[in-house]
């Protein structure tokens, strides 16, 4: 399923086909993937050359099924293990920050589902924030081994009502905080 573009001469997408990241350990990571998330293995890819520069560097890249629940468009969320280039430490980069602002979220059935992964994974030790009712859905986070943060969301009926009304709204709540930001940055510079 897919929706509609607003231009048709737009292609039209088909939701998420991956969501790539740098991982520390491939192994490590494919342990919390596979045998505590539950995500299959779906691919791994031994490079020895960057893709586009064709600079040479040696990685693994790894893709894990998330479940799409299209089998001709299935979905993975990936991540490259480079030998040479560690970069920098996730765990530092993103725990001592908000963790709202990069985060991987997948939704799940219902609430149900959403109860059931935290039990799930607060059984494998995993430590589980939530659920946090944020009005449109409900949601759970948690963080990998590499220290990025994963989020299960969940709507019903009503929630999704509400997530209607608000996009209803949005365009004009884009607009004033355009107007607000840009009024607090002219203000400052003063």
């Amino acid at each position: 399923m897919t929706t509609k573009p607003q231009d048709p001469a737009q292609p039209p997408v088909f939701g998420l086909d991956h969501s790539a990241y740098r991982c520390r350990d491939a192994e490590e990571t494919r342990a919390f993937y596979e045998d505590v998330v539950g995500f299959p293995l779906a691919q791994a890819l031994h490079i020895d050359r960057h893709p586009t520069t064709g600079e040479p560097v040696d990685y693994l890249h790894i893709f894990f099924d998330i479940g799409s629940g299209d089998p001709d468009r299935p979905s993975y969320i990936a991540f490259f293990d480079v030998v040479d280039h560690p970069g920098d430490n996730p765990d530092e980069l993103f725990r001592t920050r908000w963790g709202m602002d990069l985060h991987f979220a997948m939704r799940v059935a219902d609430h149900a589902a959403l109860d059931a992964w935290k039990a799930r994974l607060e059984a494998r030790n995993v430590t589980v924030e939530g659920p946090v009712d944020h009005g449109m859905c409900r949601s759970i986070y948690f963080h990998d081994p590499n220290g990025y943060r994963l989020e299960f969301a969940s709507s019903e009926a009503e929630e999704n009502r509400v997530f209607a009304d608000h996009a209803e709204k949005s365009r004009d709540l884009l607009e004033n905080w355009d107007s607000w930001k840009a009024s607090r940055t002219s203000a400052a510079a003063e």
